[in-house]
């Protein structure tokens, strides 16, 4: 048995017999009793709070082969009507490095993607325009740029993700809030996984653990990937041979489609729970990257 698992053994235990013992002391007991008894299991829950659950390996990442100004349209359905269309493009960049957290460059290649969603013509207004920067030589995140607006509402968001925590700013027209989260040793940005699963191992039988940030939110959350087997998906540009990697959120699923192929293009995604489907219905391709080869991403220590 692991450790996390006896200890809520153990813990299932103090509390059948705190409900026994709380019978007793109800009627007749001294109350500071009960309070001591209460202070106790706070702490033991306090305890299993901060056991830090083991998530297993990762496999190791592998940047693909895409390109400085690659731009994909996707039409996005939901409940069987088209309503949106979003453009996803790639721009490779530079800025400088960031000496808190021990660059030994001091110029560092960025990642920026930009995906803006619009209705189509017989859609409710709606606009949400998502820019991400990942670092290009080891897909760690750097920020998120989020606006959002509706015919009744908007609001924009800004992520930095710095030293273990992100410091997170939504705007709104009922003010401004902001927020500083301490990040766990292993995470990802929820904005940043359309992209970002690209460097997944397209291996039938993949799974791993991982925690996702979702600014909106102000919380992180944990998930599960698992590869599974290969997927043709139709689209505008001709059948495509996928291979399916399916996100396990807390509350519900949703299934991706990556080209086999490289650059394993981002080819569609499904969410049954909101009947919700997206998928690539154009692509144009750029210039390829001109970092030297950098196989496998050493990844963050865990």
């Amino acid at each position: 048995m692991s450790a996390r698992k006896g200890l809520l053994a153990n813990l299932r235990s103090s509390i059948r017999r705190f409900r026994r013992f709380h019978r007793c002391l109800r009627s007749d007991s001294e109350p500071n009793l009960c309070s001591l008894w209460t202070i106790f299991l706070a702490g033991c829950l306090l305890i299993l709070a901060c056991v830090t659950e083991d998530l297993g390996p990762m496999p190791a990442l592998e940047v693909p082969k895409w390109q400085d100004g690659e731009t994909s349209g996707y039409v996005v359905t939901r409940n069987d009507s088209a309503l949106y269309r979003s453009v996803v493009t790639l721009e490779f960049d530079e800025e400088m490095g960031d000496v808190g957290q021990s660059d030994s460059v001091s110029i560092v290649p960025t990642l920026i993607v930009t995906n803006v969603v619009q209705p189509l013509p017989d859609a409710e207004w709606f606009y949400d325009s998502v820019q991400v920067v990942f670092r290009r030589d080891n897909l760690s995140p750097l920020r998120t740029l989020r606006s959002v607006e509706t015919d009744i509402s908007e609001f924009e968001l800004t992520a930095r993700y710095a030293r273990g925590r992100v410091q997170i700013e939504k705007q709104t027209i009922d003010g401004s809030t902001e927020e500083e989260l301490r990040l766990p040793g292993r995470f990802h940005s929820y904005d940043m996984v359309q992209t970002w699963l690209r460097a997944v191992p397209l291996v039938s039988g993949t799974s791993f653990r991982d925690n996702l940030v979702i600014p909106f939110e102000f919380r992180t959350v944990p998930v599960k990937f698992l590869v599974l087997g290969t997927k043709l998906i139709s689209t505008k540009i001709g059948d495509i041979m996928c291979r399916e990697i399916v996100l396990i959120l807390p509350t519900r699923e949703v299934r991706f489609w990556y080209e086999l192929a490289q650059p394993h293009r981002f080819v569609g995604l499904n969410d049954t729970q909101n009947n919700t489907h997206m998928v690539l219905e154009s692509f144009r391709a750029s210039h390829a990257d001109s970092l030297p080869k950098m196989g496998t991403v050493p990844q963050r220590i865990r």
